[in-house]
């Protein structure tokens, strides 16, 4: 609980810091809005999530829980804008759920319970300033994972980085689409199995009603091609809804709440994840 206790202070920090740092550049450009080009945000935080969720598992008394952050911003480069998505998780339990970490933790034996972060996981897509994408978007990039984690049953004790493209759809009531990535490990522990997994990270926002949407947002779907084939698939299915809470004219914020079977998953691996989202848009 006391690794709980911090990282929801250092929450509370960054997401003072970065408003209070956004709402100031904002504030600049409005006053300088003949301006040049150089007055703009190099920089923007877009939103912020937290997903506290618990993980249902096949062993009695196994069952997990976790806290999910998850960071997205917008950086202006020259005549591209970098989106990134940075994303950790604090765990209360040493055995890998679905995604967490991405690669190949230590599995198996009599392994105590652990409080701690596990790997950071990072995408960076480019798209070119201005350009009008209509209903279909695609921006190409790449994911890096570092080897962060507070416990090496946490962690996959590797380097990884790969290939990655963010594809989004709007039409209407509906926006959806995916976020894919492909990692290999390129550096780490000798002693530890290589990374080699593909992730997909599909989501659905369907408004059904004024600041009410149904939503599809697990936290992957993925596949670690040099496990056996029936230990090397996560497949959730399931989902929930959320709700708008306007702060500001610039800033929202959601609360969800999402239920998820795997219906393809390794033998000792979760079967039911129960995920609640507080997200901070601005």
């Amino acid at each position: 609980m006391k690794v709980y206790k911090k990282l929801f202070r250092l929450f509370i920090i960054l997401f003072s810091v970065s408003f209070n740092t956004y709402a100031q550049e904002e504030a600049h450009n409005e006053t300088t809005r003949e301006g040049r080009e150089s007055t703009k945000p190099f920089y923007r935080l877009d939103s912020q999530r937290t997903w506290p969720f618990f993980s249902f598992l096949n062993d009695s008394g196994d069952d997990a829980s976790t806290l999910g952050l998850e960071f997205e911003s917008t950086i202006k480069v020259g005549k591209y804008n970098i989106k990134n998505i940075s994303y950790f998780e604090v765990n209360q339990y040493p055995r890998p759920i679905p995604g967490q970490p991405v690669g190949n933790p230590i599995e198996g034996g009599n392994i105590k319970a652990v409080d701690g972060i596990n790997d950071l996981l990072m995408g960076f897509w480019f798209t070119k300033k201005g350009a009008h994408h209509g209903k279909h978007h695609l921006s190409l990039g790449f994911a890096a994972q570092l080897p962060t984690a507070a416990d090496p049953s946490l962690g996959s004790g590797k380097w990884s980085i790969g290939p990655s493209f963010d594809y989004e759809y709007e039409n209407g009531r509906l926006f959806a689409g995916a976020i894919a990535l492909q990692l290999w490990s390129v550096a780490g522990s000798s002693q530890r199995k290589d990374v080699n997994m593909l992730m997909i990270k599909p989501f659905v926002v369907y408004n059904v009603a004024k600041r009410f949407d149904l939503i599809y947002m697990p936290y992957g779907v993925s596949v670690y091609w040099n496990k056996p084939s029936s230990e090397a698939v996560y497949l959730p299915l399931g989902g929930g809804g959320q709700y708008q809470f306007p702060l500001g004219k610039t800033t929202t914020l959601n609360t969800g709440l999402q239920f998820f079977k795997n219906v393809i998953r390794p033998t000792k691996g979760t079967v039911y994840d129960l995920r609640f989202l507080i997200e901070f848009v601005f």
